[in-house]
């Protein structure tokens, strides 16, 4: 049953469990979910390192997330190579660090993740793209 609760939930999952003859309703599905212990966290080996906006355009941080199950796994006050240090500097079993261009990040993983890989995340590759075909498009359109 909780195989099925975990696949459908909610109504679906209500559904499919009238058919094979289990009474319940939504609700009781959603229920267990919640109920469900939370799986235990493991030690990331590919992180996502990005600016966040902290209070909406006045005050950036920087968001560390866990490249493969997406979950947050920190905010850091600031965006800058101080503030990131560190938190590489005790999280020594990172292997990659997904990263936009930014200088602080940059310098911040070469510091204290030198056993690290580092790579560019798809958004700011498809940006970078997008905007270089904007600037060949537009200096060519005669």
């Amino acid at each position: 049953m909780d195989t099925l609760t975990l696949a459908l939930a909610g109504r679906a999952g209500a559904r499919i469990a009238a058919r094979i003859g289990i009474a319940t309703n939504r609700n009781t599905l959603l229920r267990r979910v919640m109920d469900l212990p939370d799986p235990a966290p493991t030690e990331p080996r590919s992180i996502g390192v990005d600016d966040c906006s902290l209070h909406r355009r006045h005050v950036y941080g920087t968001v560390i997330t866990d490249a493969v199950t997406h979950r947050v796994l920190d905010l850091l006050p600031e965006r800058d190579a101080a503030t990131l240090a560190p938190w590489l500097a005790a999280h020594s079993e990172i292997e990659v660090i997904c990263r936009d261009r930014a200088g602080a990040y940059v310098e911040a993983a070469d510091a204290a993740a030198s056993q690290a890989q580092q790579v560019a995340d798809c958004f700011h590759l498809r940006q970078n793209i997008a905007n270089s075909v904007k600037r060949t498009v537009t200096g060519h359109r005669s």
